[in-house]
């Protein structure tokens, strides 16, 4: 546990959502036998604030910060015990520190809400940031934990296979059953073609998934081919899940630059956590 890549980073900034997604990673931190590194971070850039009629700049309350940081701290070394709970207070943006700390983490954790439709249309720049550019899986957790299935997307892209890894060792580790949705729209009208491509598509679903249940075999697995855009197919289905794990880009993708459109729309309408898998390219 004392290794840097044996930790789940989570970002925390006084928020209930932050406080939410802290209570996230404890108990995936407790299942996977992981520490908790916490970031808190905070800006003094004079651009950042406004200044005051005399033109003063107003000192951020950094004692605040501290003592929110080590009560975080305290909370999860009185859960996970004390060498698992570490954390860092430090004046940079936000993405930029997490991103900094999630070159050698297991993944991270982020809190995030959209109550309005501007939230929802811009989602929120540290998450989004992260989970594009991020070295490791992240979850953004949306609302208090809750049991069920694991949902993972499958299109055959690279992308999505590191998330059936991912997906499959999560079911393994939380004891949770786990469906694996691969999602299409039907091209022609004509019933008996699109019936036997149906059936054609959920053999294929089976055949890519059975190196993982021989490698997993506590993990129940349910496959699913169902018709319809996989951005709302998949968001439909999360009604009573768990955790709905996709990869970053999938087909047409940039890398390090873009989230795939189905992981941005389920990162906005998905109704639990959402983690997004960026495909680990090779070093060197």
């Amino acid at each position: 546990m004392d290794e840097s890549s044996e930790r789940i980073l989570v970002g925390i900034d006084g928020s209930p959502e932050s406080q939410i997604a802290l209570r996230w990673a404890v108990e995936a931190a407790r299942a996977g036998d992981l520490a908790v590194r916490v970031v808190r971070a905070y800006l003094t850039k004079a651009t950042e604030w406004p200044a005051t009629a005399e033109g003063v700049i107003p000192e951020p309350p950094v004692d605040q910060y501290q003592a929110e940081l080590d009560a975080t701290i305290q909370f999860v070394r009185d859960r996970l015990g004390y060498q698992a709970g570490s954390g860092w207070l430090v004046n940079e943006s936000p993405t930029d520190a997490i991103l900094t700390e999630a070159v050698d983490a297991r993944m991270v954790v982020l809190g995030t809400k959209f109550d309005s439709k501007l939230a929802a249309a811009v989602l929120g720049s540290v998450a989004s940031t992260v989970t594009a550019k991020a070295n490791c899986p992240v979850v953004v957790v949306r609302g208090e934990a809750r049991n069920g299935p694991i949902l993972v997307g499958l299109d055959g892209s690279a992308d999505s296979e590191d998330a059936i890894a991912f997906a499959f060792e999560q079911a393994a580790r939380f004891g949770a059953p786990l469906t694996v949705a691969y999602c299409w729209q039907p091209q022609g009208r004509h019933e008996a073609p699109i019936t036997e491509t149906r059936g054609l598509l959920q053999n294929w679903v089976a055949d890519s998934v059975r190196t993982y249940e021989d490698k997993y075999p506590s993990v129940a697995v349910r496959s699913l081919v169902v018709e319809g855009r996989p951005a709302v197919a998949l968001a439909e289905l999360t009604d009573g899940t768990s955790l709905v794990v996709v990869g970053s880009r999938g087909r047409g993708g940039v890398t390090g630059l873009l989230l795939g459109s189905v992981s941005q729309s389920l990162l906005r309408h998905a109704r639990c956590p959402v983690a997004v898998v960026r495909r680990q390219e090779p070093v060197g």
